[in-house]
């Protein structure tokens, strides 16, 4: 009998190695999603070999939002349906994603597919979950802290998600200030992983909203 889930979340995350702690947090995140009874289906960009290279003949055609993209692209796509949740986890390079996930929102949330006359991301949430390597103080100093939320949030936005938050996880290479007890230190960026588990699944609690019958 397949299993019944309270709520599901597609999970998009990326990072070069397996052993990094950008995949200690997917980790959490998936084990936390066990104790809350939420589905998840993982897509693990750099192991699945995805290429982020927008090819011609996937670029935009603002004339026509019907568009029919390759089967990578089409298929990537509807494996975010009766999902309630988009989950994206990533390290801060250049106060940005990855190559890799920039390169996946360019192919798989295109137009005629994520935006345009009538299309959307078909969940109701997106969270975003970023690892900043240095400090929580000098990041919101320079602004980077709601440059880059407002990026994401808008881009959820753009894509009929308005539901959209962003968790900024800090110093975690902790070359920009010290870091007294690591293991304290990474057991609360861990904490901030489960807690955006917990959130939505007391979101689709409260609302009663999910895509599990």
């Amino acid at each position: 009998m397949k299993q019944q889930f309270a709520s599901n979340t597609y999970l998009v995350w990326a990072h070069p190695r397996v052993d990094s702690l950008t995949a200690a947090i997917v980790g959490e995140i998936k084990q936390e999603a066990g104790r809350q009874n939420m589905g998840i289906t993982e897509l693990d960009l750099y192991r699945a070999n995805f290429n982020p290279v927008l090819p011609p003949d996937e670029e935009p055609d603002w004339s026509n939002p019907d568009k029919v993209f390759s089967k990578e692209v089409t298929e990537l796509f509807q494996a975010m349906e009766n999902h309630d949740n988009i989950v994206v986890v990533f390290p801060v390079w250049w106060f940005a994603f990855p190559a890799i996930l920039k390169g996946y929102i360019d192919r798989i949330w295109n137009y005629g597919l994520a935006y345009g006359r009538g299309h959307k991301l078909p969940v109701s949430s997106v969270r975003w979950v970023a690892l900043v390597g240095g400090a929580e103080k000098k990041f919101k100093q320079m602004g980077k802290d709601t440059f880059m939320t407002d990026q994401l949030n808008g881009l959820a936005k753009y894509c009929g998600t308005p539901d959209s938050d962003v968790a900024f996880l800090y110093n975690t290479i902790g070359f920009e200030e010290n870091i007294n007890n690591a293991d304290t230190h990474y057991q609360q960026l861990l904490a901030q992983a489960r807690s955006v588990v917990v959130e939505l699944t007391d979101k689709v609690r409260e609302t009663g909203n999910t895509t599990s019958a």
